[in-house]
């Protein structure tokens, strides 16, 4: 190698003046241990404060809360499930529930609506939601008085229940189902079918319905004591209930039901035809125009003595217990009096014409 050219001032030329002394680097050297070590506190610190806010979402503390009905439209995405029950209050967070229903595997969820709590742990969401939705159930309601064929008009408009005008009056018409209080040689149970309101899940059968509903009855009738009622009285049970059906068509206040079972009761016993018009039109199909009254029929009681063949309505309780309870008297009549349905009474022919003609002084058509 050869020298460096001489300076200047014709000065030695300093060797090591440009050789590094390595104190910077070295010191250099020595920070970043320590800066690495902060790093590290720094992630560490991260992952347990993420840790413990995920932990806490994922289970909650504290018990579950207000139950909440959470509705998962059809084609919804685990994100958009995870949105949804966030909104609601079961969860607390949607972003860390949607990557758990990823790492579960969880792909759509069945469309419908779940009931579930708010605050639960994430465990429980994904049980419910993997076990499906509630089943979906219509309410049916059965006023009293109400026929077969009009409870079967009332299920066939529940077009989401699945179960069919037919389908209904074919269960409670074909035999397949039976009441006890129902005679060996009927298959018809009207009057044997209780009035309520009635839950109808999808997928529920005809006759599963129709045996709930004398299922039902017959819960009733056990617990007024229908039987010992009738045996007290003289007849069967069916026949008391079909008294029953008939006062309940007949009567609009409950003050005047015991009287008009009491009138029934005494004109069987005197052999009179009963005389009410509305078993002829249960008869008739319930036509809408004017009927005549002697029209051969074997629900017609203007004109046939003794009870019609079967009730003609499903009567409440209070009626059943008007037939099971009617009050002594000496009437053979009633004839409704005024708009409100208010119902007077009558033990002789003379008392009965002088009701009539109230009647029509109101114009009730009597």
């Amino acid at each position: 190698m050869g020298a460096p050219p001489l300076s200047g001032t014709d000065e030695p030329y300093d060797y090591f003046a440009d050789i590094p002394t390595g104190r910077g680097r070295h010191g250099r050297r020595r920070r970043w241990p320590a800066v690495l070590f902060v790093v590290l506190v720094a992630l560490v610190v991260v992952a347990v404060v993420g840790y413990l806010h995920v932990n806490k979402e994922i289970n909650p503390p504290g018990k579950p809360g207000r139950t909440v009905m959470v509705v998962v439209p059809s084609g919804t995405s685990t994100s958009r499930a995870a949105d949804l029950l966030a909104k609601d209050g079961v969860i607390h967070g949607s972003t860390v529930f949607g990557w758990y229903l990823k790492l579960k595997g969880v792909g759509a969820l069945a469309p419908g609506t779940y009931q579930m709590a708010s605050n639960e742990p994430y465990s429980t969401a994904l049980y419910i939601l993997q076990k499906g939705p509630l089943p979906v159930t219509y309410q049916l309601v059965v006023p009293e008085g109400f026929t077969v064929r009009q409870i079967a008009t009332a299920v066939g408009n529940l077009k989401g229940a699945g179960i069919s005008e037919q389908a209904f009056l074919h269960a409670a018409m074909g035999g397949q189902v039976r009441s006890p209080y129902e005679p060996a040689t009927s298959n018809d149970l009207e009057g044997l079918l209780f009035p309520a309101t009635y839950p109808i899940q999808q997928g529920e059968s005809a006759d599963e319905l129709v045996q709930y509903m004398v299922a039902t009855f017959d819960n009733h009738a056990a617990t007024l004591g229908l039987s010992a009622a009738a045996q007290r009285l003289g007849y069967s049970p069916y026949q008391v209930v079909t008294v029953a059906s008939i006062v309940e068509r007949e009567v609009k206040l409950e003050a005047d039901r015991g009287g008009v079972a009491s009138v029934i009761y005494n004109r069987l016993v005197r052999g009179i035809p009963i005389g009410a018009e509305s078993t002829l039109l249960y008869g008739l199909g319930e036509p809408k125009g004017p009927v005549v009254i002697t029209t051969p029929n074997p629900f017609n009681t203007l004109v046939n003595k003794g009870l019609p063949p079967t009730p003609i309505s499903n009567p409440g309780i209070p009626s059943l217990q008007a037939a099971m309870n009617p009050p002594k008297t000496t009437y053979l009549y009633w004839v409704e009096i005024n708009p409100d349905g208010a119902t007077s009474f009558a033990s002789n022919e003379a008392q009965f014409k002088q009701l009539q003609a109230e009647c029509r002084a109101v114009r009730l058509g009597c």
